[in-house]
């Protein structure tokens, strides 16, 4: 604070200015967890259809070319989300059985699917080309020392992944459309068991099934 002399009629009095200086927030520097973090918020908002790097910057604070200083391509940042979507599966210890530890994977996994539904394509068609191998390698660790031979390991690993992402694609696309009576007389007769209420039962007796298979 300052104190400044200013004269009136010869007279003098003193007046007190302020001087103030403000700051501004500091940013958050970007960073690739960063960028994959904020990507996945607002997939889970938008979904894969508006999502964009513009909309991506708009979120981050910044450019959308600036992105690109962390990810060469949009395809490379999407599998980066994929990685961190993976980081959520888990696959249960040894202990109860191979059974056991196949049914608690699957519903890791579809509860990660339940938990960001907008993003949940991306793991079913870009699996293979992130870094989430090393979640198939627990897998097949587990499998392995559950005493299933290798060519076993990988027929019920390719089974269960094709069951889980087909089961719950085809739960996220929405409720079975209702059918007329007259025009699709099967479907209607099993119309209430494909209501959503029953996906818990069906996914279950899905898994069930396909370790039924693979005990015999």
């Amino acid at each position: 604070m300052a104190r400044n002399l200013q004269g009136t009629g010869g007279a003098a009095r003193v007046t007190d200015s302020v001087t103030t200086t403000t700051t501004k927030p500091k940013r958050e520097p970007l960073s690739q967890e960063r960028i994959a973090k904020t990507s996945l918020e607002l997939i889970d908002q938008i979904g894969l259809d508006e999502f964009s790097t513009r909309r991506l910057g708009a979120a981050l604070g910044c450019e959308a070319m600036a992105i690109y200083n962390h990810f060469p391509s949009k395809d490379a940042l999407l599998d980066a989300v994929v990685d961190r979507l993976f980081r959520e599966v888990v696959v249960p210890p040894k202990g109860p059985g191979w059974q056991a530890r196949v049914r608690g994977f699957a519903a890791s996994y579809r509860a990660l699917a339940h938990a960001h539904p907008k993003a949940f394509p991306l793991l079913a068609t870009r699996r293979f080309r992130t870094r989430a191998r090393n979640l198939v390698e627990q897998i097949m660790s587990a499998l392995l020392e559950e005493g299933l031979p290798p060519k076993s390991a990988a027929e019920l690993f390719r089974v269960l992944s094709n069951y889980c992402n087909g089961a719950i694609l085809d739960e996220l696309s929405g409720a079975f459309p209702p059918a007329e009576r007259d025009e699709y007389p099967n479907i209607q007769r099993v119309q209430q068991f494909l209501a959503p209420e029953h996906y818990d039962a069906m996914f279950d007796r899905g898994v069930s099934l396909l370790i039924a298979g693979f005990e015999k």
